[in-house]
């Protein structure tokens, strides 16, 4: 009885170690591969710039356009963000700022935050290089957020703190009728 008890025991101990060898390796290759964080994909869009005329950047203190900011998110957590400000930059200089109220960006899916676009339209005046390019018909902004908020992975499970960083290069061409713009952006996800 004591061959029989020892031999049980070793296949137990045999079985729980395969068990627990392989329980391992799958939450590795989870972690390596479906749930590793990645970057997400933005996109602005000034869709408010064909309200806007050249004489407004002339004469006005300032200007406001609607800016839809598209965030693709291709991971498998939701990013829960709170209230954070986008800073409009030409030259280097601020010229503007967007406010960006707190939200929910889903797990793999898009999220689209609208929200207005203040230009400070005698700051840009101020400086010369920008008299030259609005008199040339374009006008390159830049525009940089952090938003800092939570990861939230499998129903809310797993919390982690985390910021996506992220950064836009406007084109704005206020000579065309309507006025248009176009931008690429890159955004850095940090855990």
């Amino acid at each position: 009885m004591a061959a029989t008890s020892k031999s049980t025991l070793r296949v137990c101990c045999i079985s729980a170690t395969i068990v627990t060898l392989v329980t391992i390796s799958v939450l590795v290759t989870l972690a390596l591969t479906v749930f590793k964080p990645r970057d997400p994909d933005v996109v602005l869009y000034p869709v408010g710039l064909a309200k806007l005329q050249l004489s407004d950047f002339i004469t006005n203190d300032s200007v406001t356009s609607d800016m839809v900011m598209s965030i693709r998110n291709k991971n498998y957590a939701s990013f829960e963000f709170v209230n954070a400000t986008s800073h409009i930059k030409y030259d280097g200089k601020l010229v503007g700022r967007v406010p960006i109220v707190q939200g929910t960006i889903p797990a793999r899916s898009t999220f689209n935050i609208t929200a207005p676009a203040v230009l400070r339209a005698k700051r840009l005046r101020e400086n010369p290089n920008a008299i030259n390019d609005i008199v040339g018909g374009s006008l390159n902004l830049t525009a940089t957020v952090t938003m800092h908020g939570k990861v939230a992975m499998l129903n809310r499970l797993i919390k982690k703190k985390g910021s996506v960083y992220t950064e836009c290069h406007m084109t704005i061409y206020i000579s065309e009728v309507p006025i248009r713009g176009e931008s690429w952006c890159w955004a850095k996800l940090e855990m």
